[in-house]
């Protein structure tokens, strides 16, 4: 009996802490809250630009035969070759790089209308190295010489500067600037006054912030014509302005 009543009055305490807690918090959500802080966020945009110090592009030979291993022995010797120009023209071998080999066959259709009959196979093999040439000047020499050797496929030839670092800075830096002309802009328009920096983040998107921008042609060596170009850096950053 007494253990029953020693329950009893347990629930009850907890009745009342309950009832107290939220009447407390009844009154907590009653009372005025704090004002959020008043800020401005903008997006600012900045560019650099700089002259190519590298260049990378992709070279591939394509053989075909109808016995697969000659195909493949053939694109093997023009491949050795091409590989030994580029060296013997300063390339390192960290600078090569197979990107793609392939083999694939391909059935021709029979020239006489022979019902069930099929023609020959054809089996042709494609070997890709991805090349990076640190010295432009050997540039059109490098497309020359791996024609010579037996190249017969030759893709996008893609600028780069080897360290963006510098570039990188400066654009970042006239990003940051910009921002802040979009935050004053935007507190003239509104009557305030642009306060301190609240937040700041730098704006990753796409592959990277480097790419190419048309130029004038810039013969390179004795071989073909190139044209380096000139790149363009674009950083981007995100900064949230206290308004005064």
């Amino acid at each position: 009996m007494f253990v029953r009543k020693m329950f009893i009055a347990g629930m009850l305490l907890v009745s009342v802490l309950v009832l107290a807690t939220g009447c407390s918090t009844a009154t907590g959500a009653g009372s005025a809250a704090t004002p959020p802080n008043r800020s401005i966020t903008v997006v600012g945009m900045g560019k650099a630009y700089g002259t190519p110090d590298v260049a990378n592009v992709t070279i591939g030979v394509e053989t075909s035969d109808e016995s697969v291993q000659k195909a493949v022995d053939d694109n093997a010797a023009k491949m050795t070759d091409i590989i030994a120009a580029l060296k013997d023209l300063g390339i390192a071998g960290k600078d090569i790089q197979t990107s793609n080999f392939s083999v694939w066959a391909e059935r021709e259709p029979q020239r006489l209308e022979v019902e069930g009959a099929e023609g020959p196979v054809t089996y042709r093999v494609n070997n890709q190295v991805s090349v990076k040439v640190r010295d432009l000047g050997l540039l059109g020499d490098v497309l020359d010489q791996v024609v010579a050797a037996g190249a017969n496929n030759i893709y996008g030839i893609g600028f780069s500067v080897d360290d963006p670092t510098d570039l990188q800075a400066e654009a970042r830096a006239n990003a940051v600037e910009d921002a802040r002309a979009r935050a004053e802009s935007l507190a003239e328009l509104n009557g305030v006054q642009v306060g301190d920096v609240l937040s700041i983040s730098e704006v990753i998107t796409g592959a990277g912030p480097v790419y190419e921008r048309a130029a004038a042609a810039v013969p390179y060596g004795a071989g073909a014509p190139i044209e380096p170009g000139e790149l363009e850096v674009q950083m981007s950053v995100q900064i949230t302005y206290a308004i005064q």
